[in-house]
This record gives structure tokens, sequence and C-alpha cells, in this order.
């Protein structure tokens, strides 16, 4: 059970609110609240009342439907999460819907529960996810006073990082700036960058338990690898070119005893734009993955296979027909299912992963523009800049001259 500021247990305050009265009252007679150390303080019929009752209350945990009038859920989702970042959200849903799933992990909800499949079990599993989180959150704050000087401490910024790569907050970065300056100083030469991570599916408290592993892979290194969590489902690790294949190994080891367990790694690292594009670009792709992840199997096997190919072959002059023939699908359909996946059509993905890798070149070497403009696939140098420029809003020359 959640313990208050003076240590003594308390409930989690719960605020459901849809539109169905049938759902509202379902929820609150049929759901074993009690046994989740959670008790429901009110409901509202739509986003407007919900918000409403949200200041009143203050709750802990918001269970909201999506599609309702006055205020949809998500925007109820998101002026709740602005007030009180730390709330616990669930969104429920009449059917699947990729754009819904998008949006909720951009703002932060915790769970995504479809109402045809929502029974007691499912219901348990969501609530049982949420108290753990608030316990290890209850935890941490009566630990965070107690700084450790290893790679592992909370000053060294896990949270910090949490925060800039899910809220974009700017503080959060500056404090990850001075970081850098000082005792990251090392993670800004011949680095790279391995977002690693659960799907939202196989639940929390995977990666955490991750952690001694990590401990003494570190401590055989002398320093060459930094370890950061950013939450229950992701962490960081960024380690020098030397290190790079024993923590390839390990995370395969890790992989063969975790089920579920999957990473992505970046190019170099040499700078501090590098230090931030790569972990802002790996976050992204998390995002669409994990997006994909709570929707039908086969469809994010195919978008993932995609995204492969996407950053394998940008050198190439990709189009969308090229990825989805190597998929083995139809243009249009997949052009339809990589649209609700990610909110953006292939051709613009492609167009978006080509001007990081051309900016992550222009900034951490000194080759050619030429050089640059062929290795994303533009053979022509002038529309190339062109290119660069109405994306990025600088010329090359100018993007390298400000980031390096």
């Amino acid at each position: 059970m959640v313990k208050d500021n003076s240590g003594h247990p308390s409930l989690i305050q719960v605020l459901i609110v849809d539109d169905e009265q049938l759902v509202r009252k379902g929820l609150r007679m049929t759901t074993d609240w009690e046994k989740h150390g959670m008790v429901v303080v009110d409901d509202a019929p739509n986003g407007s009342l919900g918000w409403q009752k949200f200041v009143q209350y203050r709750p802990q945990l918001v269970i909201t439907d999506i599609v309702m009038p006055e205020m949809d859920g998500i925007e109820l989702a998101q002026k709740i999460k602005e007030a009180a970042p730390d709330t616990a959200i669930l969104f429920l849903s009449c059917h699947r819907d990729f754009k819904y799933a998008r949006s909720g992990i951009q703002i932060g909800v915790h769970d995504y529960i479809v109402k045809t499949d929502m029974d007691d079990e499912h219901m348990d599993d969501a609530l049982h996810r949420v108290r753990q989180q608030f316990e290890r959150l209850a935890s941490k704050r009566q630990t965070i006073s107690v700084a450790v000087d290893s790679p592992f401490s909370q000053a060294h910024g896990e949270d910090v990082l949490g925060v800039w790569l899910h809220q974009d907050s700017y503080a959060a970065k500056q404090q990850l700036l001075q970081k850098l300056r000082m005792e990251w100083h090392w993670m800004l030469s011949k680095c790279y960058m391995m977002y690693i991570y659960f799907p939202k599916k196989a639940g929390a408290g995977n990666v955490p338990q991750l952690r001694n592993q990590w401990e003494h892979i570190i401590a055989a290194c002398s320093g060459e690898i930094g370890y950061l969590q950013i939450d229950d489902q992701a962490a960081v690790v960024v380690c020098h070119q030397l290190a790079l294949p024993l923590v390839q190994s390990s995370l395969v080891e890790m992989q063969l005893k975790n089920s579920g367990l999957a990473w992505r790694q970046s190019g170099v690292i040499n700078s501090e734009a590098d230090w931030f594009r790569h972990a802002e670009a790996l976050y992204r792709l998390w995002e669409i993955e994990a997006s994909v992840e709570l929707l039908q199997d086969t469809h994010k096997e195919d978008i993932i296979r995609a995204i492969d190919y996407i950053d394998q072959h940008l050198q190439e002059d990709l189009r969308a027909a090229d990825v989805a023939a190597e998929i083995g699908v139809s243009r249009s359909y997949f052009s339809t299912i990589f649209k609700e996946a990610t909110g953006s059509s292939i051709i613009s993905f492609i167009s978006e992963r080509k001007l990081e890798k051309a900016k992550e070149l222009l900034s951490a070497t000194s080759i050619r523009t030429e050089e640059v403009a062929e290795k994303v696939g533009i053979q022509d140098v002038k529309y190339f800049s062109k290119w660069f420029k109405k994306r990025a809003e600088l010329t090359p020359g100018q993007y390298r001259i400000q980031t390096k």
C-alpha cells in the first residue's frame, strides 16, 4: 500500500470518467478496489465535469473514456498531466485505434484498455501495475536525498533524463547539459547509446531488475559504460566504442534470459548535439514501436521491419513502393497501416530519417556536403541544400557551424 508523507498507509484515490453510466457503475461495483489499496472518490459523465472533479479531489488515478462529449479523454489527460504529472491515467476505448494509442503514449498515459477486452483479469493487471508504480515512486521519494557516487545515483540524472524525454522539459535538458560538461564528459567522444526497453505488454518492473547486472558490467569497465534508467520500461546505456562489443554481447545474453527485452543503437556520439539528438531519435522510435505494440501483432512486425529497412537504406532513393515490396505487401495497404501507426506518411518518415542522418554527418564529421548528400540518397548537391534548408531552416554549412 502507498504511504503518505508521514509514512502511514494511504489509499490511492480514483476518479472514473465515462459518458456511459453502465460503465461507470460497472467499474465502481465490480472492481475489487480494496484489494489494490484504492478507493473511488467520484465519477463524471464527460471530460469537462471530469476536469472539475479532478480539481476538487486531486485523485492519483484517473480512468477515462476517450470519445466523450464536451471534452474528450485526450484533452482531459493533457490537462491533468500539465497540472499533476505524477497522476496515473488509464484510457478506455470501444475499439483499438492507432491514433489513440499513439496520443496516449505521447501524453504519458499509463495504460490503454479496450472495453470489449475489459474483464476482471485485465482490470486487475492494470490496477496492479498502477499500484506498483506508486509504490516505487513513494520509495524513490523517501531515498532521493541519499546521493551515492556511482553510475546509478539519482544525482547522476536518471530521473532528469526521463523528464526531458517524456515532457521535453527545458530545465531538465539544462541539467543534463551540466552533467555532460562535467562527470559525463567522457560520453562525448567516440561513444554509442543503446535504448533498452520492454514492450508495454511485458508489464512494469522489468528494466529495473537488470540494474544489478549492469552494475557488475560497469565495474569491470572502469567507467567506459554509463547506465541511466528512464522509467520502469526503458533505460539508456552509453558506452565508449572500445566497450561496444561487451555491451552488445551482454544485451544478447540478457535478451535470452528476459523475454521481450529489446534495444536500439545510435550512431557515434562526438558532441553534446549528438548526445541529445540520438537520445531523442531513439525515444521517438520507441514511441512508434510502443504505439504499435498496443495493437495488432501482424501490423507491429510489418512496421518495425519497415523502420529497420529504412534505417539501413538511407543512402538510396527510397520510395514507399520499395519499402512495401521489402515487407511483402501492397504499397496502398502498407501506406495506410504505416500512417495509422506513426502519424506520418511513409514518405515523410523517410525524409525525417534522412534529415536526422544528414544532421548527424554534418555535426559529427568533416566530410564534404556532396558526400553528406550522397549518404542520404540525394545525388544533386544543390537540391540537397535546398531540401535541407527547407526542413532545418539552415543551410548545411550554417548547421555545421552552429553545431560545432
